[in-house]
C-alpha cells in the first residue's frame, strides 16, 4: 500500500498535538452570554472564557476563516456543518490556551533554543526577507509564524511532560500486530535497470524525431555489437540523473513510472537488453541488471516501522485522553451552542485495530500527513500556510 505525505510545515498541528485536538462527541447547549456584550453576532461577544483569558467572536471567526482557506473551502460548501466547524475550532483554541496555562507552571527547558532551531529548519537557505515575502502571499507575517512555532514547541513539551506516559509498544504488541497483518506487509517485485535515453518533447517536429531515432538506433547497435552499455550510456544518454552512473536507475517497483516503461522493464529478462521503445520522455532502451522477487517482509526488517506506527497510535490515544480531561474543566465557560461531530473510534492500541498496517517500504501514515476530507467536519486546528522554500518536486517519470 502507499501513502501520501505532505511536506508543508504545520505549526498549529504538531505531530504530538494533532490527535490532542480531537473533540468529544455530543451536542451541548450553553446559553448564558457574557454580560458585557449580549449580541452573539457582535465581534466583541465572548464565546468562551476561563480565568484571566477570553476568546471573542472575532477571534473565532478568524480561526474558522483560516481553516476554510487552508482547506480551499467556502462557507457555502460547508453549509449546515458550519456549527461543527465552529465548535471544533473553538475547542482547539480553548485547548491551546489551557495547555499554555499549564506550561507557565512547568519548568520547561530549551524552549527558545528549540524554537530558533525550528525556525532555521523551516527557513533553509532563505533570508528573513525572502521568507517574509513567501509568508506574505499566504497572509501570514514572520512574527506571527515565529509565535506559532514558539507555541508549538511549548505544546510539545507540555505533552511530553503530562500526556505521554506509556507510548512505547512492547515486543509482544509488535509481534502480535505483525502476525495479524502479515498478509498485508509485503514487498512488491523490483527491477534494477540501466537505460539510454534520447529526449523528445511534444514540440518535436517529424524531422527532429527522425534525427533522434537515428541517434538511439545507433546507440542500440553499438550495445548489441558488444560495447559496454555503461560506456554508451555515458556518451549518448540524455538522462542527466543516470548517465554519469552508466545509465543505472537503481531498483524500482511497479507503478513508479509510466505504464509503457514498466511493461518493458518487468518483461525483460535479467542480463538482456530491451528493444528501443518510446515514452513521453523520448526514445530509450534498457538493460535489466537485477531483480528482486516480491513477497512477505520478515518481521526483523519491518519491526522498527511497526513499533513507530504503534507508538504513534498510542500517542494519539494518550493525547486525546489528555484533551478530553482538559476540556472537562468545569471552569471553562462557553457562550454559544456547541455541536460536535459524531464520535470516531481511535485506531491502534487502546482503540481497536489500526485501519491499515504500515507499508514495508514507507513510514506509517500520521494524522498530520493524511489528507483531510473537506466534506467532513474538522477535528483539528487549521494548519499554517505552506512555508517551505519550494514546493516538493515531482519525480520524473521513467
Amino acid at each position: 500500500m502507499a501513502f501520501s505525505f505532505a511536506r508543508r510545515f504545520r505549526p498549529a498541528s504538531h505531530p504530538k498535538f494533532s490527535a490532542l485536538l480531537a473533540v468529544t462527541a455530543g451536542a451541548i447547549l450553553l446559553s448564558a452570554c457574557h454580560p458585557a456584550v449580549k449580541d452573539p453576532n457582535d465581534p466583541k461577544f465572548v464565546v468562551a472564557e476561563k480565568g484571566t483569558w477570553q476568546i471573542s467572536k472575532a477571534e473565532l471567526d478568524a480561526e474558522v476563516a483560516n481553516f476554510l482557506k487552508e482547506k480551499n473551502a467556502t462557507p457555502d460548501q460547508v453549509g449546515s456543518k458550519m456549527p461543527m466547524v465552529q465548535t471544533a475550532m473553538l475547542k482547539n483554541m480553548v485547548l491551546k490556551k489551557i495547555i499554555l496555562d499549564h506550561a507557565a507552571a512547568l519548568q520547561l527547558q530549551d524552549v527558545d533554543k528549540d524554537t530558533a532551531a525550528e525556525i532555521e529548519k523551516l527557513k533553509g537557505p532563505l533570508s528573513d526577507a525572502e521568507l517574509a515575502d513567501k509568508l506574505k502571499t499566504a497572509g501570514l507575517s514572520l512574527d506571527e509564524l515565529k509565535q506559532r512555532i514558539h507555541e508549538k514547541v511549548i505544546i510539545g513539551k507540555v505533552l511530553d511532560a503530562e500526556a505521554f506516559k506509556n507510548s512505547d509498544p512492547t515486543d509482544e504488541e509488535v509481534n502480535d500486530f505483525y502476525l495479524k497483518n502479515k498478509a498485508s506487509i509485503t514487498e512488491p517485485p523490483q527491477v534494477r535497470a540501466s537505460r539510454i535515453l534520447v529526449h523528445l518533447d511534444e514540440k518535436s517536429t517529424p524531422e527532429e524525431k527522425k534525427a533522434k531515432k537515428k541517434i538511439i538506433d545507433k546507440a542500440y547497435a553499438r550495445v548489441m555489437h558488444g560495447e559496454e552499455f555503461s560506456k554508451v550510456a555515458t556518451e549518448v544518454s540524455e538522462d542527466q540523473s543516470s548517465k554519469s552512473k552508466g545509465g543505472d536507475l537503481d531498483f524500482f517497483r511497479p507503478n513508479e513510472n509510466e505504464a509503457g516503461f514498466d511493461q518493458v522493464a518487468f518483461s525483460t529478462k535479467p542480463g538482456a537488453v530491451s528493444p528501443v521503445f518510446e515514452t513521453s520522455l523520448g526514445y530509450q532502451f534498457l538493460k535489466v541488471t537485477d531483480t528482486k522477487p516480491g513477497g512477505p517482509v520478515p518481521l526483523a526488517d519491518v519491526r522498527p516501522k511497526i513499533a513507530a506506527y504503534l507508538k504513534e497510535q498510542k500517542m494519539k490515544q494518550e493525547s486525546q485522553d489528555y484533551a478530553t480531561k482538559l476540556l472537562a474543566d468545569p471552569t471553562i465557560k462557553y457562550h454559544l451552542v456547541l455541536v460536535d461531530p459524531p464520535a470516531q473510534t481511535m485506531g491502534g492500541p487502546g482503540g481497536g485495530e489500526p485501519s491499515a498496517p504500515p507499508d514495508a517500504n514507507e513510514p506509517p501514515p500520521s494524522q498530520e500527513q493524511a489528507p483531510a476530507e473537506q466534506q467532513a467536519p474538522p477535528s483539528q486546528a487549521p494548519a499554517a500556510p505552506d512555508t517551505s522554500s519550494a514546493p516538493p518536486a515531482a519525480a520524473p517519470s521513467k
